[in-house]
């Protein structure tokens, strides 16, 4: 249900259809992780069609509580089934993160109004290096993922930022975007909390990816790109952006790029000319990752 919740374009819910949660609802309310938005109430019109949530208000001359719909006015009764409950994103992100030692602390830096909360480095076993890590919801949505792109590129993030997504994780079929993992929560959380990350799972996804990689799944940062299930690493970091930059194509639909453009984006130098020269020597050049003339791509 916090799911569904935060998968929406405002993170709010009606107290109607947390009624119909059974316990989860007042669950969420007890633990202060959802909270009321101001002292509007909200109801969905009788003879509307399409469900649309509209405020409660008084009526001007009765002064009885309702809203008027498509053809009348219609009555409301006053109860807390009809009230607005908002997710209070701060509460879920430091649950969510509990468990993990952040550098920010219990003090997150917001973004985008609060959709993305950004608590620094983290350590996580299995890694030498310290990670960037975000929460964020509603990435599902197209112009809610466009502004997180945006977002991502005016701070971008020295090595790979993992970003923890509480949408619902069936919806979670994102772009790749180059430095960075999106890890559903549902397929890193503790299932005794509920709620927290467990550290080790986390660790565990990072190195073997999600479970439905489809034909090819490649890291964050370009070191492990998978075709057909097989695992193909890079360690050199100009090696590491050029695959994410030919896997990025592949998965847009559109996986033919020039040489010239991948060799640019992968900031190699005036003597690096063609990718047989960036990947000489490495065990699946030419397997995966092929050139002809001036064009490069995947071998899918």
């Amino acid at each position: 249900m916090l799911a569904s919740i935060a998968g929406t374009r405002g993170a709010q819910v009606s107290g109607l259809a947390l009624a119909h949660q059974r316990d989860g609802g007042r669950q969420l309310i007890d633990a202060g992780l959802l909270v009321r938005r101001g002292s509007t109430a909200v109801t969905v019109a009788e003879d509307d069609l399409d469900d649309t949530v509209t405020s409660v208000s008084f009526h001007p001359i009765t002064g009885r509580r309702g809203h008027l719909g498509n053809t009348a006015w219609q009555d409301a009764d006053d109860s807390t089934s009809r009230q607005i409950y908002a997710l209070d994103m701060p509460a879920v992100a430091r649950r969510v993160l509990g468990r993990i030692d952040c550098s920010l602390g219990k003090e997150p830096i917001p973004y985008l109004e609060g959709a993305v909360l950004d608590f620094g480095m983290a350590r996580l076993a299995k890694r030498k290096a310290r990670i960037r890590i975000w929460v964020a919801r509603a990435l599902t949505a197209l112009r809610s993922f466009e502004l997180f792109r945006q977002l991502a590129a005016r701070r971008p993030s020295e090595g790979l930022r993992v970003v923890i997504s509480l949408d619902p994780a069936g919806r979670l079929r994102l772009p790749f975007l180059a430095g960075h993992e999106v890890v559903a929560l549902v397929d890193v959380v503790d299932h005794e909390d509920g709620l927290a990350v467990a550290p080790e799972i986390l660790a565990a996804r990072l190195l073997t990816g999600p479970s439905n990689k489809g034909p090819v799944w490649v890291f964050g940062d370009g070191g492990v790109l998978i075709v057909h299930g097989v695992w193909h690493e890079f360690t050199g970091g100009k090696q590491k952006l050029a695959v994410a930059r030919l896997a990025a194509a592949w998965l847009a639909g559109d996986p033919v790029l020039s040489v010239a453009f991948v060799l640019e984006e992968a900031e190699c130098g005036p003597s690096v000319k063609r990718l047989k020269d960036l990947f000489a020597g490495h065990p699946t050049w030419h397997e995966v990752i092929r050139e002809s003339g001036s064009n490069c791509w995947l071998e899918v």
